[in-house]
């Protein structure tokens, strides 16, 4: 790879400013780090087709990605061919990313050198550069992303990089993405993306994608880079003052300094400790209690949890069946394959108490769920009270070894992603309802064991009654008043 400061660009524009004769223009770092290289490098890999360049801030990955995008649309450029460069608003799109892009950051020049750029290449009303070779890099936001979506549905794209991407957090987002993938089809190339992020929680997809060891996907790549890498280029009084946040806000150090996923502010569970917590899978003894809960959803996970508890009151949680976009036949299914794998029956079932809401005039997904044979009781639904009793038990040390009286199999993934990302909700005491499928599942069995503030409404009971009390009939077609022989 060879680096330089300064291009010269052959050819002679034509009429329209149109170069016809391009030469390879690398991007002018003046002092590229060892991990903007790495990146670069990382970009130009055959096979790789999504490269995350993410860690602290003041790293330099801002200004590696554009000028790898400028970089791109001259090398690959010519009429038409079209790159975009998004943040989520364009609030912060102005102010950062195209900023640095137009007009450069600090001390740094402009990401894209002025040389490349026509006069009136620049069009503020479209948001958009027109290159001297007639590549076009259109500026856009995310800021909805369903619209978003719709605008580059039919837009041909040969590449496109969104900056700061961990404020892109949902399956909305997630989507957006899909589609600008599916949008790269220019066969000039090099239909490639990139992204730059600051560390976020690990249950946020774009760690799934591109950083989990067990879920990331074969054409993408992860280069991380810590701030200490880029210090060279950064005031020293700067670096000392982030320096010092390792005392005074280590979680926050070990994010933005360290680049660290999985560390931010406002957890839930900050005793959560993979060594101690997590266990590996045994047999479960016969005379073990089983209580399963259960969180039905459709787009949102169906979440099973079977807890097992120990002669001395440990609870182990031993598995689970988190899957989204099935009916309750599927899981009804599933939750009787696994018990018959493990070679146990739970003594008691308890469900997210919105399940026995009727659907239709006589239907609910919990006497659904009865049909198939997965009775449950209504859970009880106390929020602050069940993931008090969690962290209690989390915490909670039993004399025999020390260890807590909560502990998770290591075959349970879901739950051991979640955990550990659960956050506050901003003014409240509750927990973000984002990614806590299993967690409900098992706040549920857990509060099996605590009474229940609000008894059943006997008439409501009466109805359940009446209506399995028809459907028995119906299959053994019978009528009112006979008896089962």
């Amino acid at each position: 790879m060879t680096w330089i400061t300064t291009g010269e660009i052959e050819g002679v524009p034509d009429e329209e400013g149109i170069v016809t004769v391009k030469d390879t223009y690398p991007p002018p770092f003046h002092c590229p780090t060892p991990k903007q290289e790495q990146f670069w490098d990382a970009c130009w890999t055959p096979g790789v087709e999504e490269i995350l360049f993410g860690g602290a801030i003041r790293s330099g990955k801002t200004q590696a990605a554009i000028k790898l995008i400028t970089s791109w649309a001259w090398n690959y450029g010519g009429p038409n061919w079209k790159f975009v460069i998004m943040r989520k608003t364009y609030r912060e799109l102005e102010d950062s990313t195209k900023a640095a892009f137009l007009r450069g950051d600090g001390k740094m020049p402009p990401g894209c050198p002025p040389q490349l750029i026509p006069p009136r290449g620049y069009k503020g009303k479209d948001e958009m550069v027109v290159l001297r070779n007639g590549a076009e890099i259109l500026f856009r936001s995310g800021e909805n992303p369903s619209d978003t979506e719709d605008k580059l549905r039919n837009v041909t794209l040969a590449g496109f990089f969104i900056d700061q991407v961990e404020e892109f957090d949902g399956k909305d987002y997630e989507a957006m993405y899909e589609t600008m993938l599916s949008r790269m089809s220019d066969p000039r190339g090099p239909r490639k993306a990139i992204l730059v992020a600051n560390p976020s929680s690990e249950d946020h997809w774009v760690y799934t994608r591109f950083v989990d060891p067990l879920r990331k996907q074969e054409q993408t790549r992860y280069i991380h880079v810590t701030l200490d890498e880029n210090k060279d280029n950064l005031p020293e009084s700067y670096v000392r003052m982030m320096e010092r946040r390792k005392v005074s806000n280590p979680t926050w150090y070990k994010r933005f300094v360290l680049g660290e996923w999985g560390a931010f502010g406002g957890k839930r569970y900050s005793c959560w400790d993979p060594a101690i917590h997590v266990v590996e899978p045994f047999p479960i003894p016969s005379g073990w209690e089983i209580v399963q809960g259960i969180d039905f959803g459709w787009s949102h996970p169906t979440a099973v949890i079977w807890c097992a508890i120990d002669f001395d009151g440990r609870w182990y949680v031993v598995a689970e069946h988190v899957e989204s976009e099935k009916p309750i036949s599927y899981h009804a299914h599933k939750i009787r394959e696994i018990e018959k794998t493990l070679n146990i029956s739970p003594s008691s079932r308890w469900m997210d108490p919105s399940t026995w809401a009727k659907r239709t005039e006589y239907e609910s997904p919990g006497m659904e769920f009865a049909d198939y044979g997965i009775e449950a009781g209504r859970a009880q639904n106390d929020r602050l009270g069940g993931w008090n009793r969690i962290e209690e038990m989390l915490i909670d040390r039993m004399e025999a070894d020390s260890l807590p009286r909560l502990q998770v199999f290591s075959t349970c993934t879901h739950l051991i992603r979640e955990i550990p990302n659960l956050r506050i909700k901003d003014g409240t005491d509750d927990v973000d309802k984002v990614n806590d499928d299993a967690s409900d599942s098992l706040r549920y069995a857990i509060m099996s064991r605590m009474p229940s503030p609000e008894p059943p409404d006997p008439e409501e009971d009466l109805d359940r009654r009446d209506v399995y009390a028809k459907r028995i009939m119906e299959r053994f077609k019978m009528k009112e008043g006979e008896a089962v022989v």
